[in-house]
């Protein structure tokens, strides 16, 4: 089985959340100011998964991000105070302004942000245009394509050590903007209810690729919203836990942008690490996209894409990616494509309860 510090279809949705647990936290809200108890959230994988803790905890989240924020703020200042790497960007206050187009969940914002960035280097960094940096391009796209793939064994926990999980989950969730717990409770979500148009965290339906594109974000917020208030109830405190959770997530992923800006520098930043967001942010629209299909009957099909040398390519570079109907009959398997899976086609979603 996977790593249980990480993922567990057992604790996944529809499980109540412990009123033991939502009452002890009602009766003590002074928990919002404890960071201490944040970090430890963040060190505590081995504890539980962390949609079980969310499930059980509605402060998880808010510790969470308050402990991102906080490393992400320490590290910052330490490559700009103890290094000076600002001093490498001309007109650094563009650069950083150019790093808002990453912070909504929208690929269009994502893919402008490529744009933006060559048109603000060509103005003032000319010297990013050099040779050897256009090598770096497709570095970045194949190092994007491999993240998604680390980042989902990573949530199933998929590696060994079982410790190792975290490690990748959260190094991946870096510079992929998310975090390894908002993207394993979401895909503990997706798991639970596969194609479900109110239960899925990210169903395509009969959406068109770009409309799914940007819709994937936004269906992933209000499902995680919509989960949060069904497991711990819609009360006052719960209202200003999840309003303040909302409010930092947009601010985690701007450090998050800056601390990478600042480690990488304008030539490795635009080249290497622009083309790697844009990638990874495509990836996981696109083989969820391509691989949940509806049928003629108003149903889904989750399927297995190797048929031309395209899927070829993608399954070998991201670990069978695209088997995903051997994913969702065996998620423990780190490359789906060694799974033998039945010939039956796999219905996740009939159109009815």
């Amino acid at each position: 089985m996977g790593d249980v510090s990480t993922f567990d279809l057992a604790g996944a949705p529809d499980a109540p959340a412990s009123a033991d647990a939502g009452a002890a936290a009602a009766e003590n809200p002074g928990r919002l100011a404890i960071l201490g108890t944040a970090v430890r959230s963040i060190a505590a994988g081995a504890r539980g998964t962390a949609y079980t803790r969310f499930r059980q905890d509605p402060y998880y989240l808010l510790r969470y991000y308050l402990a991102n924020l906080a490393a992400l703020i320490a590290g910052t200042a330490v490559l700009q105070l103890g290094f000076g790497r600002l001093q490498a960007f001309h007109w650094p206050l563009l650069w950083l302004a150019g790093l808002l187009l990453f912070v909504l969940p929208s690929f269009d914002l994502i893919f402008l942000s490529g744009i933006a960035y060559l048109v603000l280097a060509a103005l003032v960094q000319r010297e990013v245009f050099a040779p050897v940096a256009f090598a770096l391009v497709p570095a970045g796209m194949l190092a994007g394509t491999i993240s998604a793939a680390l980042m989902h064994n990573a949530a199933h926990g998929n590696f060994r050590p079982r410790w190792s999980n975290r490690a990748w989950g959260e190094l991946c969730g870096l510079f992929q903007l998310t975090g390894l717990a908002g993207w394993t409770i979401s895909h503990v979500i997706h798991h639970a209810s596969p194609d479900d148009p109110e239960h899925d965290a990210h169903p395509p339906g009969t959406m068109r690729f770009r409309a799914y594109a940007n819709a994937m974000g936004t269906q992933m917020k209000d499902n995680i919203t919509a989960k949060f208030f069904e497991l711990h109830g819609r009360t006052p405190r719960n209202d200003a836990i999840w309003r303040t959770i909302v409010s930092l997530v947009p601010f985690t992923r701007y450090m998050r942008m800056a601390f990478i800006l600042l480690l990488l520098g304008p030539l490795a930043f635009l080249w290497l690490y622009v083309p790697f967001k844009i990638v990874n942010a495509l990836i996981y629209i696109d083989f969820n996209y391509r691989t949940h299909r509806p049928t003629a009957d108003g149903g889904v099909e989750v399927l297995n894409l190797n048929h031309n040398l395209w899927y070829k390519l993608l399954n070998a570079v991201s670990f069978g990616s695209y088997f995903h109907k051997n994913h969702h009959s065996k998620w423990n398997a780190f490359n789906p494509r060694t799974v033998q899976a039945s010939d039956a086609p796999l219905i996740t979603w009939r159109g009815e309860r």
